[in-house]
């Protein structure tokens, strides 16, 4: 065991973490002890601990836990001090201004997962596409994925095609050899589109934002139904997102940050 492993502390990280997730975003003490596999006991203290300090509210209606209001500072002040954030973020409005759509920023979680951990709305869009900040969804479907995933060794690849492509909705790209002629498209070309791969009727244009080594730090992505999304407005909005996505790479990266 890890000497500088703290149990209550890792429990209440865990606790935080699915409580951000929209399916857990409303829990009982039971539903929480069963999800994190500890003891309602042990549960009840970590959480009201947390209620305490204001990360945690307890609603004495429903008898639910949720989200605490001092979460909403905390995480502002943490995307302000982060500079990839912070640069990727001013970045992203404009994006979203040029190319008419919402544009996200998403994040590689430990567990396989990704997170949008910003959005920006286009000002002139008619019809919003709502993106939750801290939801998470599968790491193998969809544009934002393979922007991670394209810059792994390809032996990583066998993980994921070896326990089988999970099917989200018909669009999934689940055949093996397909998922990776896709990883290798977008490998070589910078960036990747999705029509419908992990919710019926979106889709996506990303690429990655590059860190140390030409590893993925950051995927921004410009979000739109299908039905609207002309090829034209597809190649607008590659053409404004990869200029943007190579300056706020690892290289140009630090000159950008000391012009802020």
């Amino acid at each position: 065991m890890n000497d500088y492993h703290v149990a209550s502390v890792s429990l209440a990280a865990q606790a935080l973490k699915l409580l951000a997730r929209y399916k857990y975003r409303s829990c009982t003490l039971t539903e929480l002890s069963e999800a994190l596999h500890v003891s309602k006991t042990t549960c009840l203290r970590v959480m009201r601990t947390l209620v305490n300090e204001d990360f945690v509210h307890y609603d004495e209606g429903t008898k639910k836990y949720g989200l605490g209001p001092y979460l909403i500072p905390l995480g502002n002040r943490a995307s302000e001090l982060i500079n990839s954030v912070a640069c990727a973020t001013q970045e992203m409005r404009k994006v979203a201004a040029a190319t008419g759509m919402t544009t996200v920023l998403v994040q590689r979680m430990r567990d396989d997962r990704l997170m949008y951990i910003a959005t920006a709305e286009a000002p002139r869009d008619e019809i919003r596409i709502s993106v939750s900040i801290g939801q998470q969804f599968p790491l193998t479907a969809a544009a934002f994925g393979r922007c991670f995933l394209a810059f792994e060794p390809e032996a990583q690849w066998e993980r994921y095609t070896a326990r089988g492509l999970q099917k989200y909705t018909e669009g999934t790209v689940t055949d093996p050899l397909e998922w990776r002629r896709r990883l290798l498209e977008t490998r070589k070309h910078g960036f990747a589109v999705s029509h419908g791969e992990s919710r019926e009727g979106l889709s996506a244009i990303a690429a990655p934002i590059f860190g140390a080594h030409d590893v993925p730090l950051l995927v921004m992505a410009c979000i739109a139904f299908t039905s609207q999304l002309r090829e034209e407005d597809l190649e607008n909005a590659v053409n404004i997102l990869l200029p943007v996505t190579k300056r706020l790479s690892m290289g140009s990266f630090h000159a950008y940050v000391s012009q802020i």
